[in-house]
């Protein structure tokens, strides 16, 4: 039964135990006496045969024991001087039986400890009610046990003090705590129950702290407590040294229990405070008219009005200073207890209680409802602090719109719900007609009464707004929970976008050979194409030029054409009307689970829009672009911002973003504030490209001088650096979404660097796993074994010891930095665009683009399948590639180009002749160095961006 999956069945068999283990125990003493009276019994019978009694005779058993056995005690009598009975007989069977008693008594102890360790060491859910169950029944357990095992107990039962989740355990071990405290004496009640009751002491629920009181009197009236923890050292003057200890050691002054508790004669709750007048009754009674009038006057001095006589809880109370409210003043202290408001705080704590955190998907679908006029009131708040919390002033309506709460607010609740109605009606409005809101408007409606009213009720003393406004006390519990989760607001709306089939993407799919599907004119954009982002439903994509535009495209819309691909809609808002000086879009990312495009420009800013998408209907077939809506702009003042990228936790919309200085940082777009910031030093170079963990945890930059660095979000610390062995600038990262085959997530990273080279490192540990190389044109036909070194070796990761931000050591010397920095400008041949993917399951794959103008696709599990999707002149021979396991478990991929044969090489009759060769089809691969790429995945497709203006469709 105390493993049934009934809970009724587990509540009742914890509620038994008790009863269970004495009804045992009385059976086997029950069993055992049986077994002496028919043992002895015995020896007379066979001592002379003679059935009748001698007149001198002793009764084995008492009365009692002759009825509980059921048989008459006239009949049990023997003689007490019996010359047949041997002695030495009856000893050893005495013996034998008392020890065969003891055995079993042991055995029960054992098999009623296994349960209570089983019920009290139970994390499941709903274990708090068989614990309280158990708890009722702990007196008579302790009785059962012994102290022995009531040792053994003890710390465990102690330990539901740290169930934050259900206040009335906590109370109920409180109340039977003082049974246990008998069976394991004083010295352990001192030295381990008394801390843990003083934690109890600043519980933040009312009951939890009386009944922490109530345990504190029964202690002190069963003489469990000493005069030294009752009053301390300081009031005692018991400081000089134990016998054991040291006599130039005197011991450190100790605050008593009742100095402890004193604060609590001023608690808001008349519950709470008559607890503590009865503690300090009790103490009065033990130590007496003289102590008391001589240790606990001067020990409640600072509580006492007037002189305090210690007749009744009545006349103590009287004497005592009027109650306080405010926060600094109590201990974590519980809530008000007002008869005129006891309906209202029974309805506040039922919503504070049914109240849960909206998930960041779920704000994804009804942010389309959030309200405008918030916004302008969150940022006011966040620059001036003086400035109460808007949420403040929001009641229970305003409350579910603002953040998404799921409650619903009673029939029975007071008739005006909101503080502030005319107010936001007037902000709605002001919104609502596109007018600015002064600092003045804000300022007003943020320091109004009612504003600081709830502030106060929800920051100080549950309830004691109430006292003040009989409109706060309905809506104090619930702003407590929203203060103390933390809860965002709803974000602007983004654009929900539709998932539901953008993730069905071919198994082994793999571009076709120089299969080019479509590609935008050369005036589309006036300058290189550095960065693509598509959205999540793969509806529409878009691009981040150096012309300082950002163009967006419908992906339908260029499959379906006969080639050309046109924009829809062009964001020029990095464009100042009154600067010349050109700006660059660095960046470009889409909002997960969105419409909305976030543009990082060289000027410093960061522009976040929106773009309107309309749904396909039975007259339009596919989604289509119908303009945009700048949302939010960010000027972070650090020279350029280098990238940008976008993810979701489970209640936050986070954008991260690099700057020129070398930091990275976040800004919640529901809050409006910054999570997390973290910074790259200048020695290791400017930031080249950052890269977000699928599973929200980690980051990973790149630097200029080949410096990557490994960032844990959850504590904002770098775990790790490194530096790359080839000193090279790292152009690109791009996440593997790396699962270990444990289902552990792992860092792992493709990176693009100088050289022509990629590789796949598990920036955890710095091994490389794979390592992607096209070799020089000249290697072409060279056997392996006469390659050189450097084409056959695997790059590494070299630990870097992670600086002390207090130190001022360089970790790179100034001469050094100038040789990676002009290594890196040498103008090799680098991979500057990624993107791919491991499949534990499927195909694995990498697709890289550089300044070869080449775009490759590597397959990760048959280097021979691997291919070249663009790139090759016309009569260049295919590229050839091979797999070589080099030390461990790394791999390493050669891709072997051949260039054009010379045509003194080549027999004539294999020439092309010019006139002979028919329609020659157009070069369709990119004109200068690619930069970015990026695979859609519904259809199955592959998009290209270069220095040349174009941008590239392939299937």
């Amino acid at each position: 039964m105390i493993t049934d999956p009934s809970l009724v069945v587990r509540v009742a068999f914890a509620q038994n135990i008790a009863l269970l283990a004495e009804t045992a125990r009385r059976f086997l003493d029950v069993g055992h006496s049986v077994s002496l009276y028919e043992a002895v019994a015995g020896k007379h019978s066979r001592g002379d045969g003679n059935d009748k009694a001698t007149p001198t005779s002793t009764a084995i058993f008492s009365e009692d024991a002759a009825n509980l056995l059921g048989k008459d005690s006239s009949a049990e009598e023997i003689p007490a001087s019996s010359s047949n009975i041997d002695s030495s007989d009856t000893a050893v069977t005495t013996t034998t039986i008392k020890s065969t008693y003891d055995s079993d008594l042991t055995v029960l102890h054992e098999v009623v400890f296994r349960w209570v360790i089983h019920i009290t060491t139970d994390a499941s859910d709903h274990s708090s009610q068989s614990k309280q169950a158990l708890l009722n029944g702990l007196s008579r357990l302790c009785n059962f046990f012994g102290s022995e095992y009531s040792f053994q107990i003890l710390p465990i039962i102690l330990a539901f003090l740290n169930d934050r989740k259900d206040w009335q355990l906590r109370a109920a071990l409180c109340k039977h705590l003082p049974s246990v405290c008998v069976s394991v004496g004083r010295a352990a009640t001192e030295q381990f129950v008394i801390p843990c009751i003083e934690t109890a002491l600043n519980d933040d629920v009312e009951q939890v702290i009386s009944e922490a009181l109530c345990c504190l009197s029964s202690l002190i009236s069963l003489s469990l407590l000493t005069r030294i923890s009752l009053l301390g050292t300081e009031i005692t003057g018991t400081t000089l040294p134990l016998p054991n200890e040291s006599p130039t050691r005197a011991r450190r002054k100790k605050q008593g229990v009742i100095r402890k508790c004193g604060p609590l004669l001023l608690h808001p709750s008349r519950v709470v405070r008559t607890k503590a007048a009865s503690l300090v009754l009790t103490s009065w009674q033990v130590l007496g008219e003289t102590d008391g009038e001589v240790f606990l006057n001067q020990l409640l001095r600072p509580y006492l009005q007037y002189k305090p006589t210690f007749e009744s809880i009545a006349q103590l109370s009287a004497c005592l200073k009027s109650p306080s409210f405010q926060k600094d003043v109590s201990l974590n202290l519980g809530s008000l207890e007002l008869s005129d408001i006891d309906s209202e705080i029974e309805i506040s704590v039922k919503l504070a209680s049914s109240l849960s955190v909206p998930s960041q998907q779920f704000v994804e679908l009804v942010s389309k409802n959030s309200l405008r006029w918030y916004e302008p009131l969150l940022l006011a708040a966040s620059r001036d602090q003086s400035l109460s919390a808007p949420f403040f002033s929001l009641g229970f309506a305003s409350l579910q719109r603002v953040h998404a709460l799921n409650i619903e607010v009673p029939v029975n609740t007071s008739n005006q719900i909101l503080i502030n109605r005319r107010d936001e009606k007037s902000l709605s409005d002001m919104v609502g007609n596109k007018e600015d809101i002064t600092v003045e408007t804000i300022n007003s409606f943020l320091t109004r009464p009612e504003v600081k009213v709830a502030e106060s009720s929800c920051k100080g003393e549950w309830g004691s707004g109430s006292v003040i406004d009989q409109l706060v006390p309905e809506n104090s519990s619930v702003h407590s929970k929203v203060l103390s989760l933390d809860l965002p607001p709803l974000s602007q709306n983004f654009g929900l976008a539709q998932t539901g089939n953008s993730n069905n993407m071919r198994q082994n799919w793999c571009p076709k050979e120089d299969n080019l599907i479509a590609t935008t004119g050369r005036t589309e954009h006036v300058g290189p194409v550095n960065r693509l982002a598509v959205s999540e439903d793969q509806s529409f994509f878009a691009s981040a030029s150096f012309d300082g535009t950002s163009k967006v495209f419908e992906l339908q819309q260029a499959y379906d054409t006969g080639g050309d691909i046109h924009s829809c809609l062009t964001y020029d808002g990095h464009k100042a009307e009154n600067d010349p000086s050109p700006v660059r879009i660095n960046d470009v990312s889409i909002l997960e689970n969105s419409h909305t495009v976030a543009t990082a420009a060289s000027d410093g800013s960061l522009h976040v829009w929106r773009c309107d998408v309309t749904m396909p209907t039975t007259q339009q077939k596919r989604p289509r672009v119908s303009g945009h809506s700048v949302l939010r702009n960010i000027n972070t003042g650090e020279g350029e911002v280098l990238s940008v990228s976008h993810f979701n936790t489970s209640s936050a919309s986070i954008l991260a973003f690099s700057t020129q200085q070398g930091n990275i940082h976040s800004l919640d777009l529901r809050s409006s504030r910054e999570p997390f910031a973290l910074n790259v030093r200048p020695e290791l170079g400017y930031l080249t490209d950052m890269e977000v963990g699928k599973d929200k945890n980690w980051i990973v930059a790149g630097t200029s001088r080949g410096y990557v660095g490994l960032w844990d979000i959850r504590y904002q610390t770098m775990v790790k650096l490194w530096r790359h062995s080839g000193d090279s600038s790292i152009k690109r990262l791009s996440d593997a979404f790396g699962n270990s085959l444990d289902g552990q997530s792992q860092p792992l990273v493709f990176m693009g660097r100088d050289n022509n080279e990629a590789s796949l490192f598990d920036i955890s540990n710095g091994a490389c796993l794979q390592c992607y190389r096209v070799l020089d044109s000249s290697l072409s036909y060279v056997d392996q074994g006469a390659l050189p070194y450097e084409c056959l070796s695997v790059p590494y990761l070299e630990n870097v010891n992670i600086p002390s931000s207090r130190t001022g050591k360089r970790l790179v010397s100034l001469d050094k930095a100038i040789q990676m920095t002009s290594r890196s400008q040498a103008g090799s041949t680098s991979i500057n665009a990624l993107a791919g993917s491991i499949n534990l399951q499927g195909a694995s794959y990498l697709m890289t683009g550089g300044s070869d103008q080449t775009i490759r696709c590597w397959d990760l599990n048959s280097a021979p399948k691997s291919s070249c999707i663009s790139g090759a002149e016309r009569n260049q021979p295919p590229a050839s590639f091979e797999q070589l396991q080099v030390g461990g478990n790394s791999r390493l991929i050669l891709c072997r180009q051949p260039s054009i044969h010379p045509a003194s090489l080549v027999e004539s009759s294999k020439l092309p002749l010019r006139n002979r060769q028919g329609v020659v089809k157009c070069e369709s691969r990119h004109l200068d160095s690619i930069l970015d790429l990026k695979v859609v995945k519904n259809p199955a497709l592959l998009l290209s961006a270069s220095r040349d203006h174009t941008i590239k469709l392939w299937g």
